[in-house]
């Protein structure tokens, strides 16, 4: 099963992944202190306060017994995010949660390596929300400390703290 998956992920160009088991996933409460004060995404439709409590997040994890962490990196200016080559990433991602739930996973879930772009403005309300089918919270909007996470799971994700440098994002693919 996960060579066929793997394949799958490869052809979508997405080549730097770590599978774990959703225990090891990092919860805390200060990354979604971080969202509300700090995140200027903060209120969107797929951003806290429209995303479940830290602990109904905890919860939610137990109900699977595979995740995937992908690694998704490209060389930019931290001042200038690449929002084509993030939209670019967020479709692979997508595609590839569509594909799993047709293969019969139709639990899978992502959650995506950034907030939610899909619109050029937010509604702010998910109820509103121009995408609802499209439309995946950010790991961080479901409390997931990605930097303990990725570095327990083997990838090496430091802090931005130049203005051109390598800029990874990390998402995950929940699987049942």
């Amino acid at each position: 099963m996960k060579a066929q998956l793997e394949e799958q992920f490869q052809q979508a160009g997405l080549s730097d992944f770590k599978w774990i088991n959703p225990c090891d996933i990092v919860v805390a409460h200060w990354v979604r202190i971080k969202c509300l004060f700090g995140c200027a995404e903060y209120g969107n439709a797929s951003c806290p306060p429209n995303t479940p409590s830290v602990h109904d997040c905890i919860e939610f994890l137990k109900e699977y017994n595979q995740a995937v962490l992908f690694k998704l990196t490209v060389n930019a200016s931290k001042d200038n995010y690449p929002a084509a080559w993030s939209t670019k990433m967020t479709e692979a991602l997508m595609g590839i949660e569509r594909q799993l739930f047709l293969q019969g996973y139709y639990k899978v879930f992502l959650l995506n390596q950034t907030c939610c772009s899909l619109c050029p403005s937010c509604e702010k309300e998910k109820n509103l929300c121009n995408n609802k089918k499209k439309s995946r919270p950010s790991a961080e909007a479901f409390a997931i400390d990605v930097y303990s996470t990725a570095r327990n799971a083997g990838f090496d994700l430091r802090v931005i703290n130049k203005p051109e440098t390598e800029i990874s994002r990390i998402a995950v693919l929940l699987i049942k």
